[in-house]
């Protein structure tokens, strides 16, 4: 009985902040994006789903139940970036779609979240049952911080204040979400519309395109923007996609930008797919992105850390090596990092040369 009085409650809660589509609208530039109101994607604005479809999963759903808690996260080997060769990278995963980068003299996360749970409120929502691989108070000073769109799983305001107080780093995301960083306290915020590049410390930030959708309050439905990142160095470039749907959007971006050397592509919250599909990959879909961006490296994220659809919590893992088989790719080249563990990657002028590091 309580199980269900707290699924009405959550399902509630959700309707109340997806039926809202009214609101004030922020002043951008129309695009192929854009109408003036909202943003939408390119190739499938039939992205987010509605209440309707979500009473359907929530009584229809076939959840495989995950465990309370798993105690397996690796020691993360952070580096001091002043003695990070100009060729090298070190990435180690936080957990869900977080992300330390470590380039030449720069501190890169990605998305960062912290809390016990990927909710706007701390009583209720999916609950985390790993540990974060690092934690705030073990991070080295961050330059830079990057925000691919504004769900509660990707921008969450504890952490955000947190790093905020600690370090006061400059923010990039996708146009429409300035405001709610400014909210948390932060003035060092450079916001991008798809395509747009900004430089910090001789290293060009672009904000790419994604295929999916975003919400935070009610009256924002798709009134902000969701992106990936192409993080490039001289002789480096990553690519973090953000949350997102398989698209031609890796075609494009390999297009515009050659092969990519290190990929960081979701491979969880894929399942049921007829409500998933479109807004989130697979690890078919991940592969499929991966030979798409032709990466030297990719590296798996959105998984294993907060359950958030319906497959269990080893289940991308072990798809990602089907995949993997299927099409023919060595299983050094797609990897699926435990919470605090760093890999290291090295570009040899055309070639790659890729290290495992074992954290423990």
């Amino acid at each position: 009985m309580k199980v269900y009085f707290y699924t009405i409650l959550f399902i509630t809660v959700l309707f109340l902040y997806m039926s809202c589509t009214t609101g004030s609208d922020m002043s951008y530039v129309k695009s192929d994006h854009y109408d003036g109101h909202t943003f939408f994607n390119l190739k499938n604005n039939n992205v987010d789903k509605g209440f309707f479809d979500i009473i359907k999963w929530r009584f229809t759903s076939s959840k495989i139940k995950w465990p309370e808690f798993v105690s397996d996260n690796h020691r993360p080997q952070i580096k001091d970036v002043k003695e990070i060769r100009s060729n090298e990278v070190y990435v180690t995963y936080i957990n869900h779609a977080s992300h330390l980068i470590q380039l030449k003299d720069i501190n890169i996360l990605t998305d960062p979240l912290f809390s016990s749970r990927a909710s706007p409120f701390s009583w209720i929502g999916p609950k985390r049952v790993r540990a974060a691989g690092i934690l705030i108070e073990e991070l080295p000073n961050i330059d830079l911080v990057l925000i691919s769109h504004n769900h509660f799983d990707h921008l969450d305001q504890p952490s955000i204040k947190q790093l905020i107080y600690k370090f006061n780093p400059t923010f990039i995301v996708p146009i429409g979400n300035k405001q709610y960083i400014e909210e948390m306290g932060s003035k060092k915020i450079i916001e991008l519309d798809w395509w747009q590049t900004t430089s910090q410390k001789d290293i060009n930030i672009v904000v790419v395109p994604a295929q999916h959708w975003s919400l935070r309050f009610p009256g924002s439905r798709n009134k902000a923007l969701w992106s990936g990142f192409i993080i490039e160095s001289a002789k480096i470039k990553i690519l973090f996609s953000g949350d997102c749907g398989y698209s031609n959007t890796f075609k494009d971006i390999k297009e515009k930008f050659g092969q990519i050397d290190i990929s960081i592509i979701p491979i969880g919250s894929y399942s049921p797919r007829w409500f998933m599909q479109v807004q989130h990959m697979d690890p078919e879909d991940a592969v499929k992105a991966h030979i798409d961006l032709n990466s030297n490296l990719s590296i798996a994220n959105h998984y294993g850390t907060f359950q958030l659809s319906d497959e269990g919590i080893d289940d991308p893992i072990k798809e990602l090596k089907i995949q993997l088989k299927k099409y023919n790719i060595a299983d050094n080249l797609f990897l699926t990092p435990k919470n605090g563990e760093t890999l290291y990657y090295i570009s040899l002028g055309g070639y790659a040369a890729v290290a495992f590091r074992d954290s423990d």
